[in-house]
């Protein structure tokens, strides 16, 4: 059956994503609402499954009218909306950064194939997404004693303020012109910054894989490219595995491609939702270290791609 869906927080770039595979994967939608905490007057209207859908004001919506309710957007108001939409007897997808997404209930994985049975299903950040569903079959064979992930960003972490800024840099630098930065902590233009604030991948896979002691280190860095996220794991296991093994681990896992060309952001991270993976070890037959080379568009292959997946069990529970 058909299902009314609200996204509430559109002006933020994940949205047009969302939007998109929404579209892509053919998920049974009735009413689709879009709404925003900004002038819902100055964002234009979309296309969605042949039809014109024009933005709402968050604070004005009737909840009884949507179904299930993708919480996108990261300020107090998107808060004040979840506890109506809950009180309404909404199922709520929620994809809010860290700072603001509802830290009272567990997270949700996709991957995880569990029961839905809640009213809340709290996504895990993007970055947790990508690695948890690569590590997760590892754990049918052995432990994972130490992930060490170097993660380079673009700017399209930052929504569309980043990518915008970005190109304001390029522009600027080029031209001779200073800089007016008030995006990144510093020049991001042919730089690279690090991270400032601390990354949640280690407790989000904690909580996830409650039984799993992973040590896990985690380096942050912002590239300046646009798309795409380029992510480096070193990954040692309690027990050597066949080199066989580990392979077809990786090739079973939905959307993952194991290649052996040249992987860029430019090329293999943007605009899809295809993870592209390198396995790299030593010659042998078997493996207790090794290392992945990912790059992937992780607005399509990490949150989005797991609240979707969620949304396709909750409206076709008997399908999955």
């Amino acid at each position: 059956m058909p299902m009314n869906i609200a996204v509430a927080g559109s002006e933020e770039l994940i949205s047009e994503n969302l939007l998109e595979l929404l579209q892509e994967r053919e998920l049974s939608v009735g009413k689709l609402f879009l709404l925003t905490a900004q002038d819902a007057e100055d964002q234009e209207s979309v296309r969605f499954n042949n039809q014109t859908v024009y933005v709402q004001d968050l604070e004005s919506f009737d909840w009884s009218q949507a179904e299930l309710v993708f919480l996108v957007g990261n300020s107090d108001e998107y808060a004040a909306a979840f506890d109506r939409a809950l009180h309404s007897g909404c199922k709520i997808i929620d994809l809010r950064s860290a700072a603001f997404k509802a830290s009272s209930y567990g997270l949700s994985l996709f991957a995880k194939k569990e029961e839905l049975e809640s009213a809340v299903y709290v996504s895990p950040s993007d970055l947790t997404v990508l690695m948890a569903q690569i590590i997760q079959p590892f754990f049918e064979e052995t432990a994972i004693s130490q992930l060490n992930v170097v993660a380079l960003k673009p700017v399209s972490a930052y929504g569309k303020k980043g990518t915008e800024a970005l190109a304001r840099e390029i522009a600027h630098l080029m031209n001779g012109r200073p800089l007016e930065n008030t995006v990144f902590p510093a020049q991001l233009a042919f730089n690279i910054v690090p991270e400032q604030h601390k990354s949640c991948l280690a407790p989000e896979l904690q909580q996830l894989f409650p039984e799993e002691k992973i040590n896990t280190t985690v380096t942050l860095l912002q590239a300046p490219v646009f798309y795409g996220t380029t992510v480096i794991a070193d990954i040692v296991l309690e027990d050597a595995l066949p080199k066989e093994v580990i392979t077809k681990m990786l090739v079973s896992l939905n959307d993952i491609e194991l290649s052996d060309e040249l992987l860029t952001p430019v090329t293999h991270g943007s605009n899809q939702s295809k993870i592209y993976l390198q396995f790299i070890s030593d010659e042998q037959a078997e493996i207790q270290t090794f290392r992945l080379y990912i790059v992937t568009d992780l607005l399509r292959s990490g949150r989005i791609r797991n609240a979707v997946s969620l949304a396709e069990q909750l409206v076709n529970p008997v399908m999955h």
